[in-house]
């Protein structure tokens, strides 16, 4: 091999490890999931026509590359500017240069530099090198595959901290998880159990197995008597390992929905997943207008006491019902009291009131000197901005559960002068419902707003479609902030404004 033979495969190796900078903020987004890393390059690859033809050029040029010595400088290139959108500099928050993160990128370099050494070494020159170059992605997740089960053990340590320290007294522990409301039913129960107790709650992304030990490792103390643990989960199985050392006493289940249906493929796998909270816990407090945990629930009533909670019959065990941003509280049909707060409240309300019945709590003392009851931070919050008009910010996790009442807060603002805007990236992780489920957004939206600014690639074309056929006004950009610029240079202060979802920069 000659000089320039090896000055290619230096180049080549050194453009393979710059790439890592990319692949490891998809990992580090997507929790570090084998196979994330590959899923949203090839996401990336469909959204457009010119990243499904440049990865096709790619591929085209490899094989000229075989007689060619100089072609491999030009998939250098566009494996290094390829996919179009992703860039090397973060948009939507830093990526953490954590120790998990440095020891996947390590293995990652090992690989790369022994591929570029067996290249070299067998008379093959580049070949396995730029190979390796242009599917840099799929040897990053296998990096993340073999230290997969290496991290979950030396974590073990960590974990096994945060449930002696947790179990250390006889705290009741509330586990909360569904597919949606997760946060602001942990909010609003924290709120009202702070009235008299010193409440622990995970901070609202802590919600995974090593999230939420490291917020009782750094924050729990003594002085907490009672404990509020949100859990989320990606697959079967996550929810029962958190469960086997947080110990819930009771369960509570917000709702069943098509929420990581692209991970789970079905709503009773989903429900399967989620139910898994239920297995330790002595009481369970779930959604009771959702059918498929009601039907569930039959299962558990001869082993636990179950309190279904409702927000639309006075027949449930927990029945609250909103009107004018007062929510009226009844208990076996019979009223209790009341308590202030907007309409996106009520369920978790319901739910919270729940979980005060299981701890056999006396519901009057914990509202008597409670007006009102806040919302989460970017959960339909509503402020002004510098412009002078108003913001429905519902940026954070929105679902489809969320959608009425976010349009609903929209309609019901602003005067006779106003124009409504809808700016949105849709919903995301719906699997095969991705389409139809943005377009039946995209027709509810066309109901209430005047105009609406899409973001992203991700679900440009139903968005579109549904506006479109609606007559409403649209305009996409690519980026949030391309299309927050546009808004601020057309909108007035008489205005409202929705903010439905924000997707992290991986995402097309």
């Amino acid at each position: 091999m000659n000089i320039l033979y090896l000055l290619i495969l230096l180049i080549i190796t050194g453009s393979s490890i710059i790439n890592s900078i990319k692949w490891g903020r998809f990992a580090q987004r997507e929790h570090y999931l084998p196979g994330s890393v590959t899923r949203f390059y090839f996401r990336w690859v469909r959204t457009t026509f010119i990243n499904k033809f440049l990865f096709f050029i790619s591929l085209i040029l490899f094989v000229i590359s075989l007689w060619l010595y100089f072609v491999p400088i030009f998939v250098i290139i566009l494996t290094l500017l390829t996919p179009l959108g992703i860039s090397f500099n973060t948009r939507t928050g830093d990526v953490n240069i954590t120790e998990r993160l440095q020891r996947v990128n390590y293995l990652y370099y090992l690989f790369i530099v022994l591929i570029s050494v067996v290249s070299y070494l067998t008379g093959y020159g580049y070949i396995f090198a730029l190979l390796a170059n242009m599917f840099s992605f799929f040897i990053y997740d296998q990096c993340l595959k073999i230290l997969q089960s290496y991290e979950k053990n030396i974590s073990k340590v960590y974990v096994n901290d945060a449930s002696i320290k947790l179990n250390s007294n006889s705290l009741p522990v509330v586990g909360i998880t569904g597919s949606y409301s997760k946060t602001t039913t942990k909010n609003v129960l924290k709120q009202i159990l702070e009235q008299k107790n010193n409440t622990f709650v995970t901070p609202e992304s802590y919600n995974n197995r090593l999230g939420i030990a490291r917020a009782i490792n750094e924050n729990f103390n003594q002085d907490h008597d009672v404990v509020l643990i949100e859990m989320g989960t990606y697959a079967n199985g996550e929810i029962r390992e958190i469960c086997s050392w947080v110990r819930p006493h009771i369960a509570v289940i917000t709702g069943i929905a098509p929420v990581h249906l692209e991970r789970m493929k079905t709503l009773e796998n989903i429900l399967d997943a989620k139910s898994e909270i239920v297995e330790l816990a002595g009481s369970v407090v779930i959604n009771g207008d959702d059918e498929l945990l009601l039907n569930e629930a039959r299962l558990w009533t001869n082993q636990k006491q179950v309190f279904d909670c409702s927000t639309t019959s006075n027949e449930a065990a927990v029945y609250v019902e909103h009107e004018n941003d007062k929510h009226d509280i009844y208990i076996a049909g019979e009223y209790v009291t009341s308590v202030n707060g907007p309409k996106l409240l009520q369920l978790s309300i319901s739910l919270s009131v729940g979980v005060l019945l299981a701890l056999d709590l006396n519901i009057n003392e914990y509202f008597s000197n409670l007006e009102s009851l806040d919302k989460t931070e970017h959960r339909q919050n509503i402020i002004k901005s510098d412009y002078g008009h108003s913001i429905i910010d519902n940026s954070f996790n929105s679902n489809p559960m969320a959608i009425d009442f976010s349009l609903a807060t929209l309609s019901q603002l602003g005067n006779e002068k106003s124009k409504r805007y809808l700016i949105t990236p849709g919903l995301i992780e719906l699997g095969s419902d991705q389409f139809s489920i943005n377009y039946a957004f995209a027709n509810e939206a066309s109901i209430v707003v005047d105009e609406a600014i899409i973001v992203g690639y991700t679900n440009k074309r139903s968005l579109i479609s549904g506006f479109e056929d609606n007559n409403i006004p649209s305009n996409w950009y690519p980026n949030r902030d391309e299309a927050v610029a546009f808004l601020n240079s057309i909108v007035e202060s008489d205005d409202i404004v929705l903010f439905e979802n924000d997707l992290p920069d991986h995402y097309p």
